[in-house]
């Protein structure tokens, strides 16, 4: 099969291996699409690794091409995704239900090789059924969606609040149009305009390219951190209003100077959300079927595997918003 391989920072080889055999309780999947990620770019740079060469991709959906021993919730042929985080199942935070912190977990294109192949290996436990219709190219995109739902759901808005989305980004975006279905007032600040007018499509009633356009500090019911980098987790606690919520979903790879002073001050909540569980994912599922999250929207481009590279390339210069990696060119 054909392996797209991170060789070295910024270079994507495309090599051959042989195609693996699914173990006990694993399925073997015919990947269809991968999107490309904002953690994909991270180790893409070389600001994250995990020695090379190193398979990236998380975001996909396929068809079960194989079945290993003791699965019998699955057929081949299925059309499916993953949840990509596969947590130990016997950890404290496992039996708890909350799988996406577990301490043992393996993140595929992350701890582990990713679905940027022909053909991966997944725990028959982490499959999802795409939804009946449902393309691959969208199947693809309920992760991260998954991740932007959570987000929100944790900052807890009711309606008529104002929450203030920080970046603009896939993640971002996808936050917006969640805080809005949840009849919040969305605000969204990221330096490049031509994103902004996508957000205001997603919902949002305001969106500004600097701090200063928001007016004074301290006045929004709830911040929501997509962007990831250092200064914007202080930038988003000086946002938020006495009692108010900051909720940080972003993964910056330097240290982030923030003023614990006004946390304390206005009492702020903090939280932190980390990728999505079961529930989250069924609910990301349910909102592109049935339209109220238009995640296709958000493609800015479509490339066969043999031009990962160049996809990664476009992302890497602002060319593109999401870039779907199409590794069977059949119809969706």
């Amino acid at each position: 099969m054909n392996v797209a391989q991170l060789v070295a920072p910024y270079q994507i080889e495309i090599s051959e291996r042989r195609a693996p055999e699914p173990g006990a309780g694993e399925v073997r999947i015919a990947v269809h699409v991968v999107g490309v990620c904002g953690t994909d770019m991270e180790f893409y740079s070389g600001r994250r690794t995990n020695g090379y060469p190193f398979v990236l991709g998380h975001e996909c959906a396929g068809t079960i091409d194989a079945i290993g021993a003791n699965v019998d919730t699955w057929r081949v042929g299925d059309r499916v995704t993953v949840r990509p985080n596969f947590g130990c199942g016997t950890c404290d935070r496992c039996r708890e239900g909350r799988d996406n912190i577990c301490p043992n977990s393996r993140g595929l294109g992350v701890t582990i090789d990713g679905c940027l192949v022909e053909f991966m290996i997944a725990p028959a436990r982490y499959v999802f059924a795409l939804p009946e219709g449902m393309s691959f190219d969208a199947g693809a995109l309920i992760e991260p969606l998954a991740v932007a739902g959570r987000a929100v759901r944790r900052a807890a808005l009711a309606a008529g609040q104002r929450v203030l989305i920080v970046g603009a980004g896939t993640i971002g975006l996808l936050a917006t149009r969640c805080a809005a279905l949840d009849g919040a007032e969305v605000t969204v600040c990221d330096p490049i305009p031509e994103r902004l007018d996508i957000a205001r499509r997603f919902g949002a009633r305001q969106a500004v390219t600097s701090e200063a356009a928001l007016g004074d500090p301290g006045t929004f019911d709830a911040v929501v951190e997509t962007a990831g980098v250092s200064v914007t987790a202080p930038f988003a606690v000086r946002q938020a209003r006495p009692g108010g919520r900051v909720v940080l979903t972003g993964i910056p790879m330097d240290p982030a100077d923030v003023e614990t002073r006004w946390i304390v001050w206005r009492e702020l909540e903090i939280h932190g959300s980390f990728i999505y569980d079961a529930a989250d994912f069924a609910r990301a599922a349910g909102r592109i079927q049935d339209g109220s999250v238009h995640a296709l929207d958000l493609v800015t481009g479509r490339f066969p595997l043999e031009r990962t590279g160049d996809a990664f390339d476009c992302i890497a210069h602002r060319e593109g918003l999401k870039a779907l990696i199409k590794i069977r060119q059949e119809d969706n």
